[in-house]
C-alpha cells in the first residue's frame, strides 16, 4: 500500500503519531469507523507459505521456556563455544556463534494471542490507528493488519527500564513476494515517535533514533517464507537490534533518548483485497526487563536464575538460540575451577504435575550434558535435578508470571 498511496501513507503515519495512546473508547470507535470503510479479509487466513522453506529461526518470543540471565550489556564479543552440528541434547548452534542476544529475565508483557477470538481486536492491545484483528494461520493466532497503522501492548506507562528486551514474531510470504514493513517504534510520554527499528521488504533494516539514521543494513539473505523474529536489546550503554540470528545494529546509547513506551507499526505492501495471499501478520510479543550478571547473582544470592536456555514445548532438546547464555555459563565455570553447581529445571503449572517434573529433570540433565560435552566441565562439579512446578517465583495466573516460572537455575553447592 505504501507504494500505491504514497502521500496518503505519510498522512496516516502522522495521524498514528498524533493519536498514540488515545483513550480506549476513541480507539475502538476509530476501529469501528475503519471497519465500515475497509473490506475485511476472511477470518481464517489461508496458508500460502511453503513450510519446507520456513526460516531456520522459528522460536522467537516463545510462550514456553524463554529465558535470560545475563546482563545485556556484558561483552558479547568473547568467543562462544557452539555445538557444531548439534548434539544429542542440543540443536546445531553453528549459526549462533556470533549471536549475543539474551532475553530479559523478568517478563513484563507476554502475549501469544492463543486465547484471543479470531476476527476480534486483540484484547491486550491498544489501538492508535489502522485496522487490526486476530487471524489464524499455520495453526496459531496472529494480529492481521488490513489498513496500515499501529497498536501498542497494554503495559504500565513510564520510562522503559535501563535494560530491556523486545521480541516480536513476524511472518513473511517469501519467494518473489514483496514484504511488508514491520516497525518497533519508541515513543515519548506524549505518544510521539522518537525512534524506530524497521524491517523492510524482507531484506533490509534501519535503526533511527531522534531523527538520525544510526544503522542501515541489508540482511545476509532475504527472508524465506515463514516465521521470523525482530529483537531489540537495550542497555544503558547500547542499543542492539536483530533479525533472527543476525545482528543488524549495535549503536551506543543516545544521549537524551528516554522512551516512555513503544508500539508496533505496520506499513502494508498492498491493499489486502489486491493481494489476498500475502497477509500482513505479526504475532507473539515478549517484553522483559534485564537483570544482574551471572557473577552478581551468584555472589549475592548463591544462585543464577536463567531464562535464556530455550526448549520447544514438551521437548528437552536445547534450542540454538540458547548459545549465548550457555557460553556465558560455560565461561563462568571455566574461569572458576572450584565452582560446583546444581542445575535445576522449573516449569509453570500448566499440564500434569508428574509430566512437568519429568520434563524439568530431563531438561536439567540436557544442560548438564551440554556443559560437560562442550566446555569440558568436570562432571563431578555438576548436579542436575528437576522441580517441575513445585518452586514458582511468580504467579501462575498470568502469561507473564508463567514465563517467569519457566526457568533454569544454577545453585551454588
Amino acid at each position: 500500500m505504501r507504494r500505491i498511496i504514497g502521500l496518503l501513507g505519510v498522512v496516516l503515519l502522522i495521524t498514528a503519531v498524533a493519536a498514540a495512546w488515545s483513550p480506549a473508547g476513541a480507539q475502538f470507535g476509530a476501529l469501528k469507523d475503519k471497519l465500515k470503510k475497509v473490506e475485511k479479509i476472511g477470518k481464517e487466513v489461508g496458508d500460502p507459505f511453503d513450510k519446507s522453506k520456513d526460516a531456520s529461526d522459528k522460536s522467537p518470543a516463545k510462550t514456553e521456556e524463554e529465558s535470560a540471565e545475563k546482563s545485556a550489556d556484558e561483552s558479547a564479543e568473547k568467543p562462544a563455544a557452539a555445538a557444531k552440528g548439534g548434539t544429542a541434547t542440543s540443536e546445531d548452534m553453528t549459526l549462533y556463534t556470533k549471536y549475543d542476544f539474551v532475553p530479559g529475565d523478568k517478563v513484563i508483557f507476554l502475549d501469544d494471542l492463543a486465547k484471543e477470538e479470531v476476527g476480534e481486536f486483540p484484547s491486550r492491545w491498544g489501538l492508535n490507528n489502522g485496522v487490526f484483528e486476530v487471524a489464524k494461520q499455520g495453526g496459531r493466532n496472529w494480529i492481521l493488519c488490513t489498513d496500515e497503522g499501529s497498536v501498542f501492548p497494554m503495559v504500565p506507562k513510564g520510562e522503559l527500564p535501563l535494560k530491556y528486551t523486545i521480541e516480536l514474531d513476524t511472518y513473511a510470504k517469501g519467494g518473489d513476494a514483496k514484504g511488508h514493513w514491520f516497525s518497533i517504534q519508541w515513543v515519548n510520554d506524549q505518544g510521539q515517535e522518537i525512534g524506530n527499528f524497521t524491517l523492510r521488504d524482507n531484506e533490509s533494516t534501519n535503526l533511527r533514533i531522534q531523527s538520525k539514521d544510526l544503522a542501515s543494513k541489508s540482511l545476509a539473505t532475504p527472508l524465506t517464507g515463514g516465521v521470523h523474529t525482530m529483537r531489540v536489546m537495550a542497555t544503558k550503554t547500547s542499543v542492539k537490534c536483530y533479525v533472527d540470528n543476525e545482528r543488524v545494529a549495535n549503536v551506543p546509547a543516545v544521549e537524551g533518548f528516554k522512551p516512555a513506551g513503544y508500539r508496533i507499526f505496520m506499513d502494508i505492501w498492498r491493499n489486502p483485497q489486491d493481494d489476498p495471499d500475502n497477509p500482513a501478520l505479526f504475532g507473539t510479543l515478549r517484553y522483559a526487563e534485564g537483570g544482574k550478571t551471572l557473577r552478581q547473582q551468584l555472589d549475592e544470592a548463591g544462585r543464577i536464575v536463567t531464562h535464556g536456555i530455550l526448549f520447544d514445548s514438551g521437548s528437552d532438546k536445547i534450542k540454538a538460540e540458547s548459545n549465548k547464555t550457555l557460553a556465558d555459563i560455560g565461561g563462568l565455570l571455566t574461569e572458576d575451577a572450584a565452582l560446583r553447581v546444581s542445575i535445576e529445571g522449573h516449569t509453570d503449572s500448566d499440564g500434569a504435575d508428574a509430566a512437568n517434573l519429568t520434563l524439568a529433570q530431563t531438561r536439567a540433565k540436557a544442560v548438564k550434558d551440554y556443559l560437560v560435552a562442550t566446555f569440558k566441565i568436570d562432571v563431578a562439579r555438576l548436579e542436575a535435578k528437576g522441580w517441575g512446578e513445585g518452586k514458582p517465583i511468580d504467579t501462575n495466573d498470568t502469561p507473564e508470571g508463567k514465563a517467569n516460572n519457566r526457568r533454569v537455575e544454577l545453585v551454588k553447592l
